[in-house]
């Protein structure tokens, strides 16, 4: 798969990805979900590709994950120019298919420092998209972040 050209690729998000190991939460189907990342690995081939490992919990059981983020593009925030948004797509897939497992695939955001040394691990981070059950084929609208939104259908996913 060749690269693509988001701008940014000599830098690592891999601190913002793991979220402190505090993971995200969200909601699927009116489920409470909680992800965590245990391992990120940015690509050397593709620096705008990081695969990820985790644990998602959902309806008490907690299952096994893994799947990609891949970084598109960039945007400067209008009224704070000393930030910036991040967007890309991104898949997790279960492994653990006898457990009602599935895929969740959709979009990522992420609100964050320009300047890498002001970042710290501070963002505003939030995935969206469909999850898809494999044993069912039932799809469900899914959100996950470590900030909640007032209105998730106002926010802009690219």
């Amino acid at each position: 798969m060749q690269s693509n050209n988001f701008p940014l690729k000599e830098q690592d998000f891999t601190k913002i990805i793991f979220n402190e190991k505090l993971g995200f939460e969200g909601d699927i189907d009116g489920e409470k979900v909680d992800v965590r990342f245990e391992t990120v690995t940015k690509d050397p081939k593709n620096p705008e590709n990081y695969a990820v490992k985790g644990i998602f919990t959902t309806n008490g059981k907690t299952l096994t994950c893994k799947g990609k983020l891949t970084f598109n593009s960039v945007y400067n925030m209008k009224d704070h120019p000393e930030q910036m948004i991040v967007f890309g797509d991104f898949y997790l897939s279960g492994t653990q298919p006898d457990h009602n497992d599935g895929i969740f695939k959709g979009k990522f955001r992420i609100e964050t420092m320009k300047d890498q040394s002001q970042r710290g691990n501070y963002s505003i981070t939030t995935f969206k998209g469909v999850w898809e059950n494999f044993e069912t084929g039932k799809e469900s609208e899914f959100w996950f972040g470590n900030f909640t939104h007032t209105d998730l259908s106002k926010v802009i996913f690219k």
